[in-house]
């Protein structure tokens, strides 16, 4: 019976990759050189309703034959709308792409964010994170799109890294291994490619390669060890795309003043040849100042070094034409073109855009399920950090509140008031309340965008500093991990719990935390010192 079975699949297998290949050679056979070409191209369309910028993509699909559009800021009805327009533009079907790491919302204004990745690294298992990332794929593939530019694998080993911080799992290679892959996985289950960055790892920067070319200065080594251990994870278990930085990593290229994305010997000979890698390979942003500023010819020298797809030239134009030009000569050889465009190809049959083409896109409302997942992930990521014999707090507590920092709204302290009474102070009032009363402070951060600087200025710094030396206060930090470095000693404190952002899953969580309504299972993501 089994071997009847494993028949059977190996036929169907084989009857799939027969029509695939068949579909993908008479494409390309039928294409022109300049169609061809077209395909390893997204690029930026804006789903804003702006009529110029829309004609202007349209011309970029029909006049030169792009491959794929990657959706910027927006709204979703929007989005749906040029989708459907764009796909009939073409008699190739377009790859659409999403930046969308914490969800849609990270681009469009109406639809809701999902937890950041660090707050998922913090999670003592990663079943959740598979479940989330199956939902974001599930809520993506509606609205008819097909990669996405996810899961972030660099491992945030620099605390000052100004691009990447919260949007990565964690500082622990293996963990963010192990959340990277049940994210992929998740995505890949509802039909979305993962494409896993930003390789070879953009954790140990102190710059942003949208500006400037950071310098990752690690030994041979350490890059195996750290940085390349979770891509090589996610490999090794079926990861479709990975995007190559803008970086200049001289331990593999010799060089600190260029990117590792016109590097053949990271791109080819590293990634493909040595880890294995055989799916697309998308560079980052061409347009970004790391590569830009460096490199006279981007998509060019990114196309020579092993790249696929060709992510936002800042000239489509001249980026054609220098692939073209080189084609011509000879410097491109045949094989070489036709081996990205297959790929490109077999990437959209596998996908099955010749049957969604004509689909119908929508976006999934927000469900009860959703509701559920964030407030499952936002109970057991929450870190007790530090705790004595005075927690939790008793019911019969007399309760002042103080918040510190950028606080959105009175939610916590809404909160609190489910389970006590509960007096709101003003830090200075707060200082001179009577030793009998347990204090509450809130340390909030603006987490509506992993990019904001999160830190208490120096004045309420002062302010915690005495509000610390009261004899029961428990401290709630709704911020990334690292802010808590701030606080100076929190011995005599009664908790210390990180709550990680101001959704209200997690200020509902916390409260409950404080009260022992629930058990504290979550793990700090990052080392922080001060802290076991």
């Amino acid at each position: 019976m089994f071997r009847l079975l494993f028949t059977i699949l190996f036929a169907a297998t084989l009857v799939h990759a027969q029509s695939q290949q068949a579909w993908v050679d008479s494409l390309y056979t039928q294409m022109t050189l300049d169609q061809k070409i077209g395909q390893l191209f997204m690029v930026m369309a804006y789903p804003d309703g702006n009529a110029s910028k829309r004609m202007a993509t349209s011309k970029q699909i029909q006049a030169q034959h792009i491959g794929g559009v990657l959706f910027s800021k927006g709204t979703s009805k929007q989005q749906l709308c040029d989708t459907r327009t764009y796909q009939n533009q073409t008699s190739v079907p377009l790859l659409i792409g999403a930046d969308a790491e914490w969800g849609m919302g990270m681009r469009l204004t109406d639809l809701p964010a999902y937890p950041y990745a660090m707050t998922l690294g913090a999670l003592p298992h990663s079943d959740l994170v598979y479940a989330l990332g199956k939902r974001l794929g599930t809520r993506k593939r509606s609205m008819g799109v097909h990669v996405t530019f996810a899961p972030v694998l660099d491992v945030n080993s620099e605390s000052k890294n100004p691009i990447i911080g919260v949007r990565s799992f964690g500082d622990e290679p293996n963990k963010v291994a192990e959340q990277g892959a049940a994210f992929m996985e998740g995505l890949q289950a509802a039909g979305v490619w993962a494409v896993a960055k930003h390789f070879p790892g953009h954790g140990a920067a102190v710059k942003d390669s949208h500006i400037a070319l950071p310098l990752i200065n690690r030994s041979s080594k350490t890059l195996d060890s750290i940085d390349l251990l979770p891509f090589q994870h996610l490999i090794d278990n079926k990861l479709k795309g990975v995007m190559v930085g803008h970086l200049a990593v001289p331990a593999l290229t010799a060089n600190d003043s260029i990117p590792v994305s016109i590097s053949s010997v990271v791109v080819n000979d590293l990634l493909q040849e040595k880890m294995g890698f055989k799916g697309l390979v998308f560079t980052d942003a061409l347009n970004m100042k790391g590569i830009s500023n460096r490199v006279a010819k981007p998509a060019l020298q990114a196309f020579m070094a092993g790249a696929d797809v060709l992510l936002i030239p800042e000239n489509l134009t001249s980026s054609i034409s220098n692939i073209k030009s080189h084609y011509l000569s000879g410097n491109i050889t045949p094989a070489r073109l036709a081996k990205s465009v297959k790929k490109i190809l077999a990437t959209k049959y596998q996908l099955a855009l010749e049957q969604t083409k004509e689909g119908i896109y929508e976006v999934l409302p927000l469900t009860s399920d959703d509701r559920y997942l964030v407030q499952q992930i936002a109970k057991q990521s929450l870190v007790l950090a530090h705790h004595n014999k005075a927690f939790p707090i008793k019911p019969n507590a007399n309760l002042a509140f103080v918040a510190l920092g950028k606080q959105k709204d009175d939610s916590f302290l809404t909160a609190l008031r489910q389970y006590a009474t509960v007096r709101q102070l003003s830090p200075y009032a707060a200082a001179d309340i009577s030793l009998n009363k347990t204090l509450v402070v809130g340390i909030y951060a603006d987490t509506a965008t992993p990019w904001k600087k999160q830190y208490l200025p120096t004045d309420e710094l002062k302010l915690l500093t005495k509000l610390l030396k009261h004899k029961n206060v428990h401290v709630v930090v709704f911020a990334k991990p690292y802010v808590l470095r701030q606080l100076s000693d929190v011995r005599g404190c009664s908790s210390v719990l990180l709550a990680h952002q101001q959704e209200l899953a997690f200020i509902k969580a916390a409260a409950q935390m404080l009260f022992g309504k629930i058990d504290a299972a979550g793990k700090f993501p990052v080392a922080v010192e001060g802290f076991d």
